[in-house]
């Protein structure tokens, strides 16, 4: 009998355990939901016209993350008081969530080489379209600038990526400024593309990491 009962105390407290991390689980995805509605100003008005998707994000993280906390508590107050209605309404709920995540990580499994296309398109055509230089004060180019310093990248892929453009088109040049490794040196004059002057990192995950959130299409089509 004693081991019995030791046995049960030992599944009471694994319980209480898995709820805890639910519920911390619930507070960072809360947490993140706040963020992102919140302390991404800058960055949600570079994306431009596609700001609303990424506040849904924001949305989706604080209604999860406050689901997943009341889960937890749910699942930690059941486990102490030994309530078997909170147990069950527990156990139902963590189920459909089980169920629902796995259908989401097949979806995913098979839709994921379609969303990279979608990203790595939309982006490339508001690099061509869209990108006006580095000194340029609309959200695109802002956006797209603000990558390239920050990420020590040129392009999606890489300079070539400028053939074409808008940009290109404009100035004659095969890159811009913000391409460069340093940006006061005299050969970054966007058109010597030696691995030494331009960064040759790619940016395709960079861009890739934000899945979600497309950056702009050209806003005026003639």
């Amino acid at each position: 009998m004693a081991e019995l009962n030791n046995l049960y105390a030992c599944f009471k407290y694994l319980m209480m355990f898995f709820s805890a991390i639910i519920f911390i689980a619930g507070g960072v995805l809360f947490g993140l939901g706040l963020w992102i509605k919140y302390g991404t100003g800058s960055f949600i008005q570079a994306i431009g016209s596609f700001s609303t998707q990424f506040i849904n994000i924001g949305y989706i993280c604080i209604g999860v993350g406050s689901v997943l906390v009341v889960i937890g508590l749910i699942g930690c107050c059941g486990a102490w008081k030994e309530n078997r209605c909170l147990l069950l309404l527990f156990f139902c709920i963590v189920s459909i969530i089980y169920i629902t995540e796995v259908v989401g990580a097949v979806l995913i499994f098979i839709y994921k080489d379609i969303v990279e296309s979608v990203v790595r398109n939309t982006s490339r055509v508001s690099l061509i379209h869209a990108y006006a230089g580095p000194v340029a004060t609309d959200t695109i180019s802002q956006a797209w600038n603000l990558i390239m310093l920050k990420y020590q990248c040129c392009g999606f892929d890489n300079y070539t990526d400028f053939t074409g453009s808008q940009f290109s088109n404009s100035t004659g040049l095969s890159y811009p400024k913000t391409c460069c490794v340093n940006l006061k040196e005299p050969a970054c004059d966007g058109k010597n593309t030696a691995n030494t002057i331009i960064h040759e990192k790619v940016g395709t995950m960079i861009v890739s990491a934000v899945l979600f959130v497309r950056i702009g299409q050209p806003r005026n089509e003639d």
